[in-house]
C-alpha cells in the first residue's frame, strides 16, 4: 500500500498534472491553491523553496501575476514519486 505524498509533493505533482511543463503553460499559485484546497501562501512558500532547488521557475506575466512551471529537472523528480 502507498503511503500518502506529503504536501510539497503533491503541489510538484499537481503542475504536472495540470501540464505546467514550460513557460507557456505555467499556472498561477491561485490555480494550484484551488486545484490542492490550499492556502496561496502556502502553495508560493513551497514552490519559492523548490525553485531555488531547481525544479520548479517563476515569471511575472504581463497582468503582474506570477506564474509557475516545472524544470526538466522538477519532472523527472515527479516521474520519480511514481516509481
Amino acid at each position: 500500500m502507498r503511503e500518502e505524498l506529503p504536501i510539497s509533493e503533491k503541489v510538484l505533482q499537481a503542475l504536472h498534472n495540470l501540464c505546467a511543463t514550460a513557460p507557456d503553460l505555467a499556472r498561477k499559485s491561485e490555480e494550484l491553491a484551488q486545484f490542492l484546497q490550499l492556502e496561496k501562501a502556502e502553495i508560493e512558500r513551497i514552490l519559492d523553496g523548490y525553485g531555488y532547488e531547481g525544479y520548479v521557475e517563476s515569471f511575472v506575466d504581463s497582468n503582474g501575476r506570477k506564474r509557475y512551471y516545472l524544470t526538466g529537472r522538477g519532472i523527472i523528480k515527479v516521474c520519480a514519486l511514481f516509481t
